[in-house]
């Protein structure tokens, strides 16, 4: 009864944490930390660009 009890948990947490990483939340907390909005993103947003962020580099050069 003990394993069946614990399976069920371990299924459970297993679907829990296969769902949130499918929602739009952790993907935007991931872009959110680990890549930057364009110009105008922050322009919109009246939000100063993260320290370290220089938008006159020209990338395509």
């Amino acid at each position: 009864m003990k394993h069946t009890i614990k399976n069920i948990v371990s299924a459970a947490l297993f679907i829990g944490v296969v769902a949130f990483s499918l929602t739009s939340c952790y993907e935007s907390h991931y872009y959110h930390h680990n890549h930057h909005h364009s110009r105008g993103w922050y322009d919109r947003h009246h939000t100063p660009p993260p320290a370290g962020v220089n938008f006159e580099l020209d990338v395509h050069n």
